[in-house]
């Protein structure tokens, strides 16, 4: 730009000058108007869209970005010794977890410990939404507003289903997935797509000609094993407005179908049997939960979750246990669990 003013003027001007200046601010003006050009530009394609503007394309394809979900499971609260009365533990009780970070969590109903009685189980969720909700069996111990009649609490099963806001990449993928997977007749990742749109759907399955020729069924459920009539219901109405002509469309929940685990596996120095007993079936438990419904249990895999729990050096599985696949309206959950430690 100086060098054009230059040769068009037959002006040299001074580098403190008001041209100089007014040069400057422009051609600054210029650099910041062809960037927000460039930046909208990325914003109008979902493979390049972030933020705000790849929900407006998800929204012109029939998706939503998945909100935040919050861990949910059982916490035991327990007396050294039996009462002469119930004792009350109030919705809303707190415990933590312990360490630097301790993770909150809140219990969902109102409960009583009978008298006579030494623990009573109370269904709990994380304080805060997102996957750091997700503990641990036996990790939250920290009586927070816990009723002083009480003496220990514990969470004897893992908090689960806790879920961060779903990130670009994820929300992305999905876009894409409706160019690929479109409407033709009777498409099960179509339909699989449309249901885990909908909050609170993390898995589902279809089986096609389930109750005739164009007949679907379309089961969901999430990752804890439980779903809500109300999100079954958002599911259907969804998968209504958007299904084929003439293909009749129900949504049920799906069905769990359990899993034996019995394996010997050989611990490593400084862990006791409990401990690893516990580790191990987190572990099978996390397995099962990544498995889609529909899908198969390997025992490839469920090896790789038992030794990635470092608390072990080997492991040998029964003979009785084998890769398994569910049916389309099926899940895997845990059955009977039996760890022999060495």
């Amino acid at each position: 730009m100086k060098a054009d003013y230059t040769e068009r003027s037959g002006v040299v001007f001074d580098e403190a000058s008001d041209i100089a200046i007014k040069l400057r601010v422009l051609a600054g003006e210029i650099f910041n108007a062809y960037s927000q050009t460039e930046w909208l530009k990325r914003q109008m394609f979902a493979s390049t869209a972030t933020g705000e503007f790849l929900d407006h394309i998800a929204e012109q394809r029939g998706l939503t970005r998945r909100a935040a979900t919050k861990a949910q499971g059982t916490l035991t609260f327990s007396v050294n010794e039996t009462k002469s009365y119930p004792v009350t533990i109030p919705s809303g009780t707190v415990v933590a977890t312990t360490g630097a970070q301790p993770v909150r969590v809140y219990t969902t109903e109102d409960a009583v410990l009978p008298l006579g009685t030494l623990s009573v189980d109370v269904r709990a969720e994380a304080e805060l939404a997102g996957f750091g909700g997700n503990i641990l069996i036996g990790t939250a111990t920290v009586p927070v507003s816990m009723p002083a009649e009480l003496d220990s609490v514990r969470n004897r099963s893992v908090f689960e289903g806790g879920a961060d806001t779903e990130a670009d990449n994820s929300l992305r993928k999905r876009i894409k997935d409706t160019y690929y997977c479109v409407p033709n007749g009777m498409n099960k990742a179509y339909y699989i797509q449309l249901a885990q749109s909908v909050d609170g759907v993390d898995r589902a399955g279809v089986v096609t000609y389930a109750r005739g020729a164009g007949t679907i069924n379309v089961y969901v459920n999430s990752y804890d094993g439980t779903i809500g009539q109300a999100v079954i219901d958002e599911a259907r109405a969804l998968i209504l407005r958007n299904r084929e002509i003439n293909v009749d469309v129900e949504v049920l929940p799906a069905v769990g179908t359990s899993y034996d685990m019995a394996v010997t596996v050989e611990a490593k120095a400084g862990y006791t049997a409990q401990e690893v007993r516990e580790l191990c079936t987190n572990a099978f438990e996390e397995y099962l939960s990544t498995i889609p419904l529909g899908g198969t249990l390997y025992l490839s895999a469920l090896g790789k979750y038992l030794l990635d729990t470092d608390c072990i050096e080997n492991y040998v599985f029964d003979m009785s246990m084998s890769n398994m696949t569910a049916a389309g309206s099926q899940f895997f959950i845990s059955g009977d669990v039996d760890i022999e430690v060495t």
